[in-house]
Parts: C-alpha cells; sequence; structure tokens
C-alpha cells in the first residue's frame, strides 16, 4: 500500500487469511487506499462477488477456466489445464501466480487478449522460465527440473511430480539447502520432503552455497531429519556436487518414475539441462 500511488491498482490474494483481515486498515496505515484487485482460486469466493458488485476488478477459476473482471467487463482468459505453466491444471501455486499477473496486467494497461494468449503459450519452451518447472521425459521417467527451495515450494513441486506418477511409479528426488539457514529450517525442509514418502532421496552438498558451514554439515543434518522421518538408510545416498546427485537419481530411474530435481547452481543446472536434453 505504501509504494501503490492512489490511481494504481493493489493486487492480493483473497485465499490469504491475513490478508484479508489487513487490507481494511491500508488506509489508515499509509494515509490512502488505492483500488484494490482480488484473485482467488474460486472466482465465485464470496469476497470476489462482493468486490465485482461494487466494481472491482477480480480473477479466479469457473469452471476450469481463468475468469478475469476488470473495467466492469468479464474475460475468459482460457482453460487452465491447457496453460503450460499450470502443468495440466496441476500445479495449483502457478494458478495462483497467473490470476495475479492476469490482474497486474491488466492493471498496466496490458490488453485482456494478450494475457490470455501468452498464458496459452507461455512455458512451452524450456527457455521460457529457466529454473522454474522445466519438464523433461527420459527412457520413460518423468523429470522435473525447479528452483524450490524452502519448505513451502518443495511441497508445489512434489505435489506436482506425484500427481505425474504413472501406475505403480516411484517418486525420487535429490535435496540441498544452503548453509545460511537455521538448522530447523533444514530440518524443515526434510520434513516437507518425508512426507511425500519418496522412494528415493539423493541427499546433495550445495558446493557453492556452503556459507560457513562446514563441507558435509548440511547433507548431515538432511539425512538425519529424514531418517527421524522415517525413510529408510538405503534410500538416503549422499553426494557432495549437484550434478552428481542427478546423475544417481537419473540412474535409479526407471519407466513410470518420477523426478524431481532442486538444482540451485547456474553451472549445476546448466549440466543438468544438457545431461536431459542429449
Amino acid at each position: 500500500g505504501a509504494v501503490v500511488p492512489p490511481d494504481g491498482m493493489l493486487v492480493l490474494n483473497a485465499d490469504d487469511a491475513s490478508l484479508c483481515a489487513k487490507s481494511a486498515g491500508l488506509a489508515g496505515r499509509f494515509g490512502h487506499c488505492p483500488p484494490l484487485a482480488w484473485f482467488a482460486a474460486d472466482a465465485d469466493d464470496p469476497r470476489l462477488s462482493a468486490h465485482r458488485a461494487g466494481g472491482g476488478s477480480t480473477c479466479g477459476v469457473r469452471a476450469g477456466r481463468l475468469v478475469l473482471a476488470h473495467g466492469g467487463v468479464e474475460h475468459d482468459l482460457g482453460e487452465i489445464a491447457r496453460m503450460p505453466l499450470t502443468v495440466g491444471g496441476r500445479a495449483a501455486y502457478n494458478v495462483a501466480n497467473l490470476a495475479a499477473a492476469a490482474l497486474a496486467a491488466v492493471g498496466l494497461g496490458v490488453p485482456a487478449a494478450t494475457v490470455a494468449g501468452v498464458f496459452g503459450r507461455f512455458g512451452e519452451r524450456v527457455t521460457d522460465n529457466p529454473g522454474r518447472m522445466m519438464r523433461f521425459e527420459r527412457n520413460g521417467v518423468q523429470v522435473l527440473v525447479d528452483y524450490a527451495h524452502n519448505p513451502e515450494g518443495l511441497a508445489g513441486l512434489l505435489e506436482v511430480a506425484t500427481s505425474l506418477r504413472a501406475e505403480g511409479g516411484r517418486l525420487g528426488l535429490v535435496l540441498g539447502h544452503a548453509g545460511n539457514r537455521e538448522d530447523s529450517d533444514i530440518e524443515r525442509l526434510a520434513a516437507t520432503a518425508a512426507q511425500f514418502a519418496p522412494a528415493l532421496v539423493v541427499v546433495k552438498e550445495l558446493e557453492g552455497y556452503l556459507r560457513g558451514r562446514e563441507p558435509g554439515e548440511v547433507p548431515r543434518i538432511l539425512r538425519e531429519a529424514l531418517l527421524r522421518a522415517g525413510l529408510p538408510g538405503q534410500s538416503l545416498p549422499v553426494h557432495a556436487t549437484e550434478i552428481e546427485a542427478v546423475r544417481r537419481a537419473l540412474e535409479w530411474g526407471r519407466p513410470g518414475d518420477v523426478l524431481a530435481l532442486p538444482v540451485h547452481g547456474l553451472a549445476a543446472r546448466a549440466a543438468v539441462l544438457e545431461l536431459l536434453q542429449a
């Protein structure tokens, strides 16, 4: 609210209870409240419906389609399952991101038809969104390369990965963390991974991100947390570099499996992409 001019537009998530609660006090806190635009998973969420009735801008999903209301006009932006960033509608967090981006775009004067066109194709090519939800198939194995580096991001990635498994397919992933985090943050990442019952977790050192930690310290914390969560030790190999960890996961995969590969180093990601595109 502080950086949005009175004639601007502030885009807010109606599925976030804290944002909903605090939005009413914006004027009191900043001296003004710019026009609000609300997005939600459900286009007919009560807050969105009431906001539209008052002439406000909203965006959400109705009957599998992303629907935008702006300037008193409703726009059908297309079927979410056909928007590449949603991975067939599976990536709920990217549906929310698209809804927010649609509101921001029309607020800046981009025509709704242009937004719909971009949403229908952006993410088809690996180069569209480097490091984020890049999909490959390798010898019958679905491979997802993503930058997920916190529990929320990892959970979103693994939800998509789980939904892509064939019948009888297994989930495998590589897991590492930067050293400049509390032990509890590192353990929480491991606990998130364990919730998805992966058949393999290749614990990796982020060789360029030790940030004050001793070599091997972060992998040890991760592996111990995974063991405490009930994963068997034989499914938790450790590797000293990201590319070695990815190679181990690729060697393990068989048709029907899905591999989630959060890769963080730029050089490592380039090597992984070269390997997957070979």
